[in-house]
């Protein structure tokens, strides 16, 4: 009995063999970004995690410690995590490529492909622009436009400021906000149109987009009522001709003169015959 026991102690557990947990396969970043390729290892043990590039047999990282004379390649690992992730900083289109991270398991390596992909900062950049600024009378329409980009995707929303203050339809009664979107182009279009300017439409107006791109642009709204009279007779009599000409008095001795010259005219040619 003694020596069935003996050997029943002697019998160790296995090991539980070490296993990749769910993580991205494919991940694109923009040049000179920080690109981060995960690798996440449970039950690793013992072993070892090793990075390297599929065309290439020579790692690049082996545990903590980076193996390539590259400044740019680094471990993103914490004690105790499971996280094993690849970093390579300001990362270049040359980058592009499938990345393996392999564990050394029961003689035989285990595998995870990663594709890394990099594009033009220059040409898939975020952009966003805004209408010209603008001089309108008062009572007069006002529409400024906002086109935002997206470099993966559209653009969730674009939110619109005035002199600071956020401005919404709910808010602001005269203002009125319209949305169109393009998919092929990845671009939210965002119109704010207001029916009837008044002076508090003055100001400096802000979009912002949800990747947080800002562009702005000026309002300036005049004020066109003047205090003219309307061409015409005023109402002592005067015509704007007698007013512009300093001439003030009324015509009517005038026509006094002319009736009492006509009279004398006829009492001459009376007494003559």
């Amino acid at each position: 009995m003694n020596i069935i026991w003996a050997s029943s102690f002697n019998v160790r557990p296995e090991t539980p063999a070490p296993n990749f947990l769910p993580s991205p396969l494919n991940v694109t970043f923009r040049r000179g970004e920080l690109a981060v390729l995960g690798c996440s290892v449970y039950n690793l043990g013992t072993k070892t995690v090793v990075w390297r590039r599929q065309e290439s047999s020579f790692p690049l990282t082996s545990g903590t410690m980076t193996v390539v004379a590259d400044e740019r390649i680094q471990i993103g690992h914490v004690d105790f995590k499971n996280q094993w992730d690849l970093m390579i900083k300001n990362v270049q289109p040359e980058d592009e490529g499938v990345y393996e991270c392999q564990v050394a398991s029961t003689n035989k390596y285990m595998r995870r492909m990663v594709t890394l992909t990099v594009i033009d900062s220059s040409a898939e950049a975020p952009e966003i622009s805004i209408s010209d600024e603008q001089y309108v009378e008062r009572g007069e329409p006002v529409n400024l436009h906002c086109n935002a980009t997206g470099q993966h995707y559209i653009p969730d929303e674009i939110d619109w400021f005035r002199n600071g203050e956020r401005v919404t339809s709910e808010k602001h009664s005269g203002i009125k906000l319209f949305k169109q979107l393009s998919i092929a182009h990845k671009t939210f279009t965002s119109i704010l149109s207001i029916d009837k300017a008044t002076m508090e439409d003055n100001g400096v107006y802000v979009c912002r987009s949800s990747n947080m791109r800002i562009a702005n642009t000026k309002v300036h709204v005049l004020n066109a009522e003047t205090s003219n009279k309307k061409r015409g007779t005023y109402h002592d009599g005067y015509t704007d001709e007698q007013v512009s000409s300093g001439h003030m008095q009324s015509s009517a001795p005038n026509i006094r003169e002319v009736t009492f010259a006509y009279i004398f005219l006829c009492i001459l040619l009376v007494l003559k015959y």
